[in-house]
């Protein structure tokens, strides 16, 4: 293939950032400078993110993982990245996220065993507050202070479009890894009521389910259980693939304001393999 001539890659970065965020389970290489402001990525501080040995790291339990596999922290371009560190907040293990106009995301990949299908995931948020500047549905306002995210193998074949597959070339070329197939967003948001489906702004690969919403249940641990099947049904209209990574994202680098959440232990379950 023959490699994307600066113009292409200069029209298609706002894309390709924001579809790199549905890759955000997937391990990359963070440079991603040719897409977005090369000249600053190098400038860019990277907060180191410890999680092995930790409580929070001990308490989940996450089926299907490859043995040694870590949770990474993903980098965007020039972009400031989230602070993310291990804590206890509350009376639980978590993990503090704190953004101060900024973006980044914790990954995990996954490699569930064959014909295995995510069944049920568990987990927990605690947010002190909520930003009504933020919209889901618009571009260049679609921050969250929190969100899971959940990424899935398919059959890109027959489900993709042209676009699709010209943005997941890119994110191969540049930074090292293709697109995942589909990934959906769990969001706690200041606007829409829970049970909305809101795709992302820039590309339908990617759909936000608000599992929480408004401020009624700030300040305190509120904790989810979430068919995934059901989920990705909702979202997409057909059952899911093999889930393939797990990520954690706390972002405001469209607003620039600064923002805290905690994210508490996940617990998921596959269903069991199918011959």
């Amino acid at each position: 293939m023959s490699r994307p001539s600066p113009s292409l890659k200069s029209r298609c970065a706002p894309l390709l950032l924001c579809a790199l965020l549905a890759a955000c389970a997937a391990p990359m290489s963070t440079d991603v400078s040719e897409a977005d402001e090369p000249e600053e990525s190098s400038h860019v501080p990277v907060p180191p993110v410890v999680l092995d040995g930790t409580a929070w790291q001990a308490t989940n339990h996450i089926e299907g993982l490859v043995p040694g596999t870590h949770w990474e922290h993903q980098v965007y371009a020039s972009r400031r990245p989230t602070r993310y560190s291990a804590t206890e907040h509350e009376g639980r293990p978590a993990v503090m996220a704190r953004a101060d106009g900024a973006n980044s995301t914790l990954s995990l990949p996954l490699t569930p065993p064959p014909g295995a299908l995510p069944q049920r995931i568990r987990f927990s948020w605690f947010v002190p507050a909520l930003n009504p500047k933020f919209d889901l549905r618009e571009k260049g306002e679609d921050d969250a202070v929190v969100r899971l995210i959940l990424s899935f193998e398919g059959d890109r074949s027959s489900h993709w479009r042209a676009r699709d597959h010209l943005v997941s070339e890119l994110s191969n070329l540049i930074a090292g890894k293709p697109l995942p197939f589909a990934s959906i967003m769990y969001v706690w948001d200041n606007r829409y009521p829970a049970g909305t489906v809101i795709p992302n702004p820039y590309t339908d690969r990617i759909r936000q389910i608000v599992v929480e919403s408004g401020p009624d249940r700030l300040n305190q641990w509120v904790d989810f259980d979430r068919d995934i099947e059901a989920d990705f049904r909702r979202a997409f209209g057909e059952a899911p693939g093999p889930l393939v990574g797990l990520g954690l994202m706390s972002d405001s680098n469209n607003s620039g304001d600064s923002i805290t959440a905690w994210y508490g232990p996940m617990d998921l379950t596959l269903s069991p393999a199918r011959p």
